[in-house]
């Protein structure tokens, strides 16, 4: 099979123009193409996606996210962001400028509710519905405490739900030269935006993972957007033990990173962990 075979039929489909080679990600096939002379990007799910409802998502949110040119069950076809320049490349030595750029791209994204009976947080935390995967880093009392914090948050969110993305880390926060900072690769799950901030918290390298750079962190987005900094920093607890265990599940990534942000968390919130012995 050739290397654009999977892209054929929507190639012809949308009248695209192949413009470089496909490449992959865990959940989807992409190929840089042409769309009626504009640069765009041709995206195909896989089997078990977690972003097949990406189109949706994104034509919610409006200017701050892709734009949409073409969309079916699945694939779609968005535009192509350039130079791309990812917020990732900020927090080394402008961590506090690249958090306040977040707030604003946040800000702007989520301003309408939820569309009605959509996906919920409670569904972002299936996994937590799972037996205890019997693991030597992320312990038992690790996956209880977790799972415990999560669902709690679930049943108390405030009432205000938005389409959030899921998994806002800095490399889905790109710059555009035309119109600034867009989003993309949305998940998709409708709840408080607290939970919004919990990938970002604990992202993108090791350094950040600390209780010091967290509470930093999480007083600039509380006062930017108006956050409860106690859920914030919660959500960081339970999102960061969701983040080791979906590692597991998957076999790749790094289980200790979500364990350790978790960790940072609970310092700040004062709590303790108790381990069986």
């Amino acid at each position: 099979m050739s290397a654009l075979a999977h892209f054929s039929r929507h190639i012809d489909t949308w009248r695209l123009t192949p413009d470089g080679e496909p490449f992959e990600t865990r959940s989807s096939r992409l190929l840089f193409v042409r769309y009626g002379g504009k640069p765009a990007v041709l995206k195909l799910y896989k089997p078990n996606s977690d972003e097949t409802r990406g189109a949706e998502i994104l034509r919610h949110w409006g200017d701050r996210a892709a734009r949409v040119f073409e969309a079916d069950e699945r694939a779609m076809v968005v535009e192509r962001i350039v130079p791309a320049t990812p917020l990732v490349e900020l927090t080394a030595s402008e961590d506090d400028r690249a958090t306040h750029i977040w707030c604003d791209t946040v800000a702007g994204l989520h301003v309408a509710p939820a569309p009605a009976d959509w996906k919920t947080l409670f569904d972002c935390g299936r996994s937590y519905n799972k037996p205890y995967p019997d693991h030597p880093i992320l312990t038992r009392a690790h996956f209880e405490r977790g799972r415990t914090v999560f669902f709690e948050l679930c049943a108390s969110q405030s009432p205000r739900h938005y389409l959030l993305h899921g998994d806002l880390h800095h490399d889905n926060v790109l710059n555009d030269a035309e119109r600034g900072w867009l989003v993309i690769d949305p998940k998709g799950y409708a709840g408080e935006l607290e939970f919004e901030t919990a990938s970002f918290l604990h992202n993108p390298t090791p350094e950040f993972r600390s209780a010091k750079q967290l509470e930093r962190r999480a007083r600039i987005l509380s006062a930017r957007l108006g956050l409860d900094s106690e859920r914030i920093v919660r959500w960081c607890f339970a999102h960061g033990m969701l983040s080791a265990l979906w590692n597991i599940e998957d076999a790749v990534g790094d289980v200790g990173g979500g364990i350790e942000s978790a960790g940072a968390a609970a310092e700040l919130l004062g709590w303790i962990i108790e381990y069986e012995e």
